[in-house]
């Protein structure tokens, strides 16, 4: 009863506000299909089952209200849209400027780069406009003409895992239900605030350790473009520098099938809406730019995670030490509620460049001191990772544009001698031909905190890598898109007890005969050097670990109204002199959309079966808006989903969802705190929406 009154509470005070507000014109939303586009073929490379950095989907909700003007739009602010790569948009902008402005969206079929199908999923985000005449506007308007947004979210597990069920206090101390709520204004793309609650499962709510509610709060103003002010931010941002060696706060792209996504551009500062509780600045920061100068600066101070130990010496005099600061942002146990806040930080940096057409160079740096004595436990293959009270980066970035070729990169040093270089070109070789060759190399002890950059590990460190890549779009309906990218590290790795190498291998043809259909076949290839496991000698010794994976796709419109998807993939894993082992998954989707009907769903069955967690298989499922599910299904049994949307009005909507996992070889799911005694595990959410 208490949890229905706490969604009563969100969603009672909005409806009173919408029936003051009446909209003008109906906006669209995304659909499950946008969504999936662009996250994806990233997720994977993660191969994690969350994705925190809803952001990215925000903003393209925002073009959907606010289309982008191709006429007028620069590198920056296409670079918002991840439908598009660098040379794309280098093609885009050049073919403008020789040829003069666009008088229709579909005159992109003449740009290098660019077909029907791009064209087609770039339509609810871009407008094609003449009037290039700078908008006025008041203070008064700025603050009251623009558009609000409100979502509130609940979900919860339906089994009550084993953490749930300790009464000696060493269990999750919450309720197992999560809340989530997010309130924003914006004015175009000019100015953006806003607010965003968070409370996980199992974390407590208005008591103990959360008196005040909600366990996650973040709040921002954002302001963009007032003549020379770029940009101004206040409260929680992101920043944005070089290619993302020093400082990338947000979501970054990495290998994936879109594989000419390897160039990083876009605005500097960002507003922070998402519910990642690390990945972000808090505090202050701005961009001023004049005749193409722009100067960046920030600052920031937040307390983060961190585990610590009491310290006492002889003389009985205490000291207390953070062996390791964390990201997770869950407090649900007791010992996560102590680690909550432990450790003071403050990061501060800035950014000075000058932009033209054809080239860019920017110098960056980063400033990073813990309020504390920070001391990590270092294991052998960690020991030249970051373990002080303060840490200094700085790097030059640039790109070029001669041609066809563009090149890029950035160069970066931290302030105990080590670096990191990232250089790359991409090509046009022709109309129908994109080629991009990047090359990375870390040393072994080039420290971030902040960094996001191209790798294959999930940090620009120890790594030494040349990464190849490219499109052939061989007929209008046939697209092939490759990658090979060969890789080396001189020092130890997790579970990697030895200088080692890998390779990771990428093939994927895609074929799209009409607007009705589209499938596509792909064969992955990894091969990396791990220690044998089970190994009983004294020392550790390197074998091969192989995984390969063959996915059959297709996508089919059976109607207006009516779309089916289905999905036959195939896993296969070996390591060492362990018998090699198998996976395999098959699912089926119907997604229903008639514009004048007010209910559309998404449903899936899928099947699977593996030999174990090593052949597990990343599935993105529709979900209901900003929010997103990645499982990796492994063992041998079933997965289905229902998603229900329900638009009561052109301004308010609802979202109910659930979803099912049924083992046919287990009797219990998961393991620790989170182990369900049963074969089965359920999940459902229940969202609305409202615009005014």
């Amino acid at each position: 009863m208490k949890r229905i009154v706490c969604l009563l509470l969100f969603i009672v005070p909005v409806l009173n506000l919408f029936s003051q507000v009446q909209p003008k014109k109906p906006v669209q939303s995304i659909d499950g299909n946008d969504v999936q586009d662009v996250i994806e073929n990233n997720a994977q490379q993660t191969e994690s089952e969350t994705f925190d950095y809803d952001a990215s989907i925000d903003e393209l909700e925002n073009f959907k209200n606010h289309p982008i003007n191709l006429n007028t739009a620069d590198a920056k602010t296409l670079d918002d849209l991840p439908i598009l790569n660098a040379q794309q948009i280098s093609n885009l902008l050049n073919h403008i400027a020789d040829n003069g402005k666009l008088i229709s969206v579909f005159e992109l079929q003449a740009v290098p780069g660019f077909d029907l199908q791009l064209i087609n999923r770039l339509l609810p985000y871009v407008q094609v406009d003449n009037d290039v005449k700078e908008e006025h506007f008041t203070i008064k308007q700025l603050f009251s003409k623009g558009s609000f947004v409100f979502v509130s979210r609940y979900k919860q597990v339906i089994e009550n895992s084993a953490g749930y069920q300790r009464s000696d206090g060493s269990g999750y101390l919450g309720k197992p239900f999560g809340l989530f709520a997010r309130f924003r204004y914006t004015y175009g793309n000019k100015l953006s605030y806003g607010i965003t609650v968070e409370k996980d499962a199992g974390e407590l709510f208005f008591k103990g350790s959360n008196k005040k509610g909600f366990d996650y709060y973040s709040g921002h103003l954002f302001l963009r473009n007032f003549k020379n002010l770029k940009a101004l931010a206040l409260g929680d941002y992101e920043v944005r520098l070089g290619q993302g060696l020093i400082m990338w706060s947000g979501f970054g792209m990495r290998k994936s099938p879109m594989v000419m996504h390897v160039k990083r551009e876009g605005m500097t500062l960002r507003p922070y809406t998402s519910v990642n509780e690390f990945n972000f600045m808090r505090g202050g920061a701005f961009t001023i730019g004049v005749k193409g100068f722009e100067v960046t600066s920030f600052a920031s101070f937040k307390q983060v995670d961190a585990n610590s130990v009491h310290l006492v010496d002889s003389t009985s005099n205490s000291e207390v030490l953070f062996l390791a600061v964390l990201e997770s942002g869950y407090h649900r146990t007791q010992n996560e509620i102590d680690d909550r806040n432990a450790l003071k930080q403050i990061n501060a940096g800035g950014n000075i460049s000058y932009t033209r057409r054809k080239w860019h160079v920017g110098l960056n740096a980063v400033y990073t001191r813990f309020l504390g004595t920070y001391q990590r436990t270092l294991a052998p293959y960690s020991l030249f990772d970051f373990s002080r009270a303060q840490l200094l980066n700085a790097s030059v970035d640039y790109h070029w544009v001669i041609r066809n070729f563009q090149f890029f990169g950035e160069e970066a040093i931290s302030d105990n001698k080590g670096y990191g270089f990232l250089n790359g070109v991409m090509v046009s070789l022709d109309k129908n031909v994109d080629f991009s060759i990047l090359h990375r190399y870390y040393s072994r002890n080039f420290q971030t905190l902040y960094a996001n950059a191209f790798a294959e590990a999930s940090r620009p460190q120890n790594e030494n890598g040349l990464y190849l890549g490219i499109t052939v779009r061989a007929i209008p309906m046939l697209r092939f898109d490759g990658y090979f990218d060969l890789y080396m590290s001189k020092w130890l790795k997790y579970l990697t007890d030895g200088p080692s190498w890998g390779s990771d291998n990428f093939l994927q043809a895609t074929f799209a005969p009409n607007k009705k259909m589209e499938m596509y076949l792909r064969y992955r290839f990894e091969l990396k050097k791990k220690n044998q496991p089970d190994n009983e000698e004294a020392f550790d010794y390197l074998v091969n670990e192989n995984k390969q994976s063959l996915r059959f796709n297709t996508k089919y419109k059976v109607s207006d109204a009516v779309t089916l998807s289905n999905r036959i993939e195939w896993v296969n894993y070996h390591i060492g002199n362990f018998k090699p082992e198998n996976g395999f998954m098959i699912y089926q989707d119907i997604s229903y959309k008639m514009l004048s009907v007010p209910v559309s769903f998404n449903a899936r069955f899928d099947i699977f079966k593996t030999s174990s967690y090593n052949t597990r298989i990343y599935t993105y499922e529709n979900d209901v808006l900003y929010s997103f599910s990645i499982p990796a299904v492994s063992g041998n049994g079933m997965r289905y989903y229902l998603t229900v949307r329900y638009a009561a009005t052109r301004n308010l909507d609802f979202w109910v969802r659930f979803a099912q996992t049924q083992m046919f070889d287990a009797k219990i799911i998961g393991s620790g705190l989170d182990m369900i005694n049963a074969n089965h595990k359920s999940e459902i959410k229940v969202q609305m929406r409202l615009k005014f």
